[in-house]
């Protein structure tokens, strides 16, 4: 008899727990419908619908993927985020309703469960042509910046910028930029929307600006050593990792970039070294220990 009751209690706030996270994920969806149809976004026509996926293993990542992949998903990226884990960000063409958008929401969830993936961390959403923004530029929105405060403006790109309306994020953390507001964060919170709109260049030279304005903004180190990567500039990534290093020694993260950069311009005794460093502050980076297998096999 107690194990039933206490089955029951365990049963019941499952449910519980699952209606509150629901009722949040409900709340957030209104929010931003709320903003997308002031903004004069037509939420009743097909729009790019991002869905993001994290875990520390990257194998349950890419079988997810497979998964959502055959539903004609498509992936926009899977790699390392800036913590310790993985990111799996897929989107879709899709007509949503608030009610619709949380179905899938619950369906994902679920999904990430099935194959064992730490977490499904929500959606965001664009125009169907990804190289316009989601919401067209007009007077009307600009005029409406005029009479706010630069606290108040901050607030504003911050809410943007959580909400991943990365185009209005950049634009009104320009206008904190030109209040002299809060300069190395709002430089930096640019490059990040320059980033996630695929614009690197512009990402790094936001970077910088905030490095010049401070120089410990070690955020703004890693980025650049992670986007120089990307784009295939080794050796100003090399540099950009090592200031972070210098910054924060013990972040195992820093020392991995430094090797992989090293790899790819073929130091390979010093991406070695990297890599030890790396593991010996976190034996856990597979990363580190992948690139060194890797090693091996170019001996």
């Amino acid at each position: 008899m107690r194990k039933t009751i206490a089955l029951f209690f365990a049963l019941l706030c499952i449910t519980r727990c699952s209606t509150v996270q629901d009722n949040e994920r409900q709340t957030n969806i209104n929010s931003i419908f709320d903003q997308m149809e002031l903004q004069g976004v037509d939420t009743k026509k097909p729009l790019l619908y991002g869905y993001f996926f994290y875990d520390q293993d990257q194998s349950k990542l890419a079988e997810l993927k497979d998964e959502l992949l055959k539903d004609n998903y498509k992936l926009v990226r899977l790699e390392k985020a800036e913590d310790q884990e993985f990111i799996l960000h897929v989107e879709k063409l899709e007509i949503h309703s608030r009610a619709s958008l949380l179905e899938r929401e619950i369906q994902l969830d679920q999904l990430a469960k099935t194959f064992q993936v730490a977490s499904y961390d929500g959606w965001d959403v664009g125009n169907p042509d990804p190289t316009k923004p989601l919401v067209p530029k007009d007077d009307g929105f600009e005029k409406s910046l005029a009479n706010q405060s630069a606290a108040e403006l901050y607030q504003m790109a911050t809410e943007f910028y959580d909400n991943k309306n990365h185009d209005r994020a950049i634009s009104v953390f320009q206008k904190c930029i030109e209040s002299n507001y809060k300069l190395d964060t709002c430089n930096y919170k640019q490059g990040v929307s320059y980033l996630d709109l695929g614009q690197a260049k512009l990402g790094i030279e936001k970077f910088e600006v905030a490095l010049k304005i401070n120089p410990k903004y070690v955020k703004a180190c890693f980025n650049i050593g992670a986007t120089c990567y990307d784009i295939e500039e080794y050796q100003k990534s090399i540099d950009y990792y090592q200031k972070a290093a210098k910054l924060d020694p013990k972040d195992d993260r820093v020392y991995y970039g430094i090797a992989a950069a090293q790899f790819m311009l073929g130091q390979l005794k010093a991406a070695e070294e990297n890599c030890q460093m790396a593991l010996k502050l976190n034996p856990g980076n597979e990363n580190a220990k992948a690139l060194l297998g890797d090693m091996k096999k170019e001996e």
